[in-house]
């Protein structure tokens, strides 16, 4: 998460704690913008684990990719060439099974290509087999060329997971500041005579600082902070 993202956040905590530490007088009550902060914390809490995680796992992924793509290549589509080459070479519709695809090409590429050599290769399936390829060879190679195409879609689902939890935390911010907003109206209105639990709260609202070069506390709101350091 970013740090602004974060220092807000972990604000809505410090209100949640100040509510918590500081009941409402009688007669009064939080309510309904109480609710509300505790709703926006509790799905902040999901977005970020779900970003932290979809970072991490899409991360994962990505070398699982890198590693399939090598097998692909090294274990089923390199030893068609070179048999393809060695025995096949003049044989029709052989040309597909005789090269191999670009090193760098991506890996949906790369699964086109195999699909390519693999229906080239079924046509002289027995001469492979004879020349040293294991009877299932065409079957390792669907299978591997699937496994690829999961990792790849994999991936996708990650990133997807990460920048939905981007969007999400940013909306759920929105809504944590009206919730602030509208309890800092009751916190000041029904602590008017006590100093001491306001200074508290004007504590508890703030986002603090971030170490070289963060946002500096105003005495807002958190998002007003926010927003006033976006301007400075």
């Amino acid at each position: 998460m970013q740090a602004r993202q974060k220092q807000v956040v972990e604000a809505y905590e410090r209100v949640q704690d100040f509510l918590a530490a500081n009941p409402a007088p009688a007669g009064t009550s939080y309510g309904a913008p109480k609710e509300l902060l505790d709703e926006v914390v509790k799905r902040l809490t999901e977005h970020r684990t779900d970003q932290v995680a979809g970072g991490r796992l899409r991360r994962g992924e990505t070398k699982r990719t890198k590693a399939l793509r090598a097998s692909l290549r090294d274990l089923h589509l390199s030893p068609i060439s070179k048999i393809a080459r060695a025995t096949l070479a003049d044989a029709p519709g052989i040309e597909k099974a005789l090269r191999m695809p670009a090193p760098q090409l991506s890996a949906t590429k790369l699964i086109d290509e195999a699909k390519g050599m693999r229906d080239a290769a079924a046509r002289y399936a027995d001469v492979f087999v004879r020349n040293g390829r294991p009877e299932d060879f065409l079957a390792r190679l669907d299978a591997a060329a699937e496994e690829l195409r999961q990792s790849v879609l994999g991936k996708a689902r990650y990133a997807g997971r990460r920048v939905g939890a981007r969007a999400g935390l940013g909306q759920e911010i929105q809504r944590g500041r009206s919730a602030v907003q509208m309890l800092d109206a009751i916190v000041t209105t029904a602590f008017a005579q006590n100093m001491e639990v306001r200074a508290k709260w004007r504590i508890a609202k703030r986002i603090q600082g971030v170490p070289g070069g963060g946002i500096a506390a105003t005495g807002g709101t958190a998002e007003e902070n926010l927003e006033a350091s976006k301007a400075a």
